[in-house]
């Protein structure tokens, strides 16, 4: 196993958080993609209320509102200028989102769920659970890439490829202060680290097969302190291609349907979760939307109450 996971701990600390049958989800679109490689559809989030989200989560016991989208200004640049494509266009997202998640984390029963949205979006919404925790921020990155890349002059990496560099690392693109790499955790990974100086610590695609994806989930959060506020990130491209090609950057490697929504379902089990985003679904690569059915499926029986 990668990383530097922490000692075990054996208990989730009373009164930190709402329990989990006092929970309602609010679910947010991101109408923009801009912090992805290329411009795609800029309204994915619809998707999932094409397919009865709300409703399914209903049926499955689930607390959930659609609080409609976040209001991110219609047109933002599109380049690609070194070091980051489309910049400022990312930050200006970020900043749209961190103001809508925040007032919803001002209340301990609200979860913000974001859908629509590529990986950088995690900036902005760690950004707001660090002007609202008193508590330790850990980010739980369950994605198929380390999204690690550095920023580099010479080459534009998509602000979504260096989501969990920027998120780890001093630097002018986003209000900060960063987080320390053991406040990071990524899990499932098939595409290596590209930073060779990360210290983040993570759970690959191995591990899980290996330890079993309950039991993965459970390890990564007993290695967090137990005051922690968790966001809690899934990049759907962590699912292997065939069970879903409509990701963003769909992956040969990956996990299948059913030990995604193990791994989730023992994630969302803890009450230390603030905040759950999904990201880099690409409605243009599902037109019968039968991913989009999958993935909501998925989704209602990871998140269902037990």
């Amino acid at each position: 196993m990668g990383g530097h996971l922490l000692p075990a701990q054996t208990h989730v600390q009373e009164g930190s958080v709402a329990g989990n049958s006092e929970l309602t989800y609010h679910i947010l679109g991101v109408p923009l993609r801009p912090g992805s490689l290329v411009p795609g559809n800029e309204n994915d989030a619809q998707a999932y209320r094409d397919v009865q989200f709300i409703a399914r989560m209903h049926s499955a016991g689930i607390k959930a509102v659609d609080d409609g989208d976040v209001a991110i200004p219609s047109y933002l640049p599109h380049h690609s200028i070194p070091p980051i494509r489309s910049w400022p266009a990312p930050r200006i997202a970020w900043e749209c989102v961190s103001e809508r998640v925040t007032a919803l984390l001002k209340s301990p029963s609200q979860v913000p769920l974001l859908i629509g949205c590529d990986c950088s979006v995690v900036i902005g919404t760690t950004q707001a659970l660090q002007k609202t925790s008193n508590e330790e921020v850990h980010v739980l990155y369950v994605d198929g890439d380390f999204d690690d890349a550095a920023p580099e002059a010479v080459h534009a990496n998509s602000a979504a490829a260096c989501a969990v560099w920027l998120l780890t690392n001093q630097s002018p693109f986003w209000a900060g202060p960063p987080l320390q790499s053991s406040q990071v955790t990524v899990i499932g990974w098939s595409s290596p680290s590209k930073s060779l100086r990360s210290k983040v610590g993570s759970i690959s695609l191995a591990d899980i097969r290996r330890l079993g994806a309950r039991t993965a989930g459970k390890q990564v959060l007993q290695s967090i302190p137990t005051s922690a506020s968790l966001l809690l990130h899934f990049d759907i491209d962590v699912l292997q291609r065939k069970a879903m090609a409509a990701a963003y950057f769909p992956h040969q490697e990956g996990l299948a349907i059913g030990e995604v929504t193990e791994l989730l379902g023992s994630l969302l089990e803890d009450p230390r979760i603030r905040i759950m985003e999904i990201s880099e679904y690409a409605a243009l690569r599902d037109l019968d939307q039968q991913n989009i059915n999958e993935l909501v499926g998925l989704l209602c029986e990871a998140m269902r109450r037990k």
